[in-house]
């Protein structure tokens, strides 16, 4: 075997192993993503069935220290009777599953960046009865950063990142009907 083949060879196998790489990148992303998404119909299906119309919600982010108090009704907020959040809009129950849903689908990246940090992901605890989310947690997922590009080129060329903080994100609803 010349210099010449031993070359195109090892370009080859590499390529193979690239295109092998990617393929499980995106597959593990999709499937992982379907199953977030399965885990979270139910518990949409249970609020949607419920069809609560009128109620107050009692937000409290415990990384902000503070807390809103909402009225709502037909999704929009008709009267806000305390908030302590001077930078958090207020939220619905639909706002709370909208969120839940994007940081399930792995889109959101922490403040470095995906290749840095890995993606938010959120951990849902819902509510029996009435299935809005009770509890979420916020959190940097570290582990999957090498799903993303810029992490192994961050480590191929000794990139460091920056170390801009992230602090899970805590979430407490409390959910009461108005008749």
């Amino acid at each position: 075997m010349t210099k010449f083949d031993k070359f195109n060879l090892q370009k080859i196998i590499i390529l193979g192993l690239i295109v092998i790489g990617g393929v499980a990148v995106f597959g593990n992303r999709t499937a992982l993503s379907n199953y977030s998404n399965n885990q979270l119909e139910l518990p949409k299906q249970k609020w949607n069935q419920q069809a609560v119309k009128h109620y107050r919600l009692l937000l409290k982010y415990s990384h902000f220290n503070c807390q809103q108090d909402l009225e709502i009704k037909d999704e929009k907020i008709v009267t806000v009777r305390q908030n302590t959040c001077e930078t958090i809009p207020g939220k619905t129950v639909t706002d709370l599953f909208g969120k839940i849903e994007s940081l399930a689908d792995g889109k959101e990246c922490g403040p470095n960046g995906c290749g840095c940090d890995g993606p938010l992901g959120v951990n849902a605890i819902y509510d029996a009865k009435f299935g809005y989310p009770r509890h979420m947690e916020i959190k940097l997922q570290p582990e999957k950063r090498w799903q993303y590009f810029e992490y192994w080129q961050g480590f191929v060329t000794q990139n460091y990142c920056t170390l801009i903080g992230f602090n899970n994100q805590k979430i407490t609803v409390v959910m009461n009907p108005i008749q």
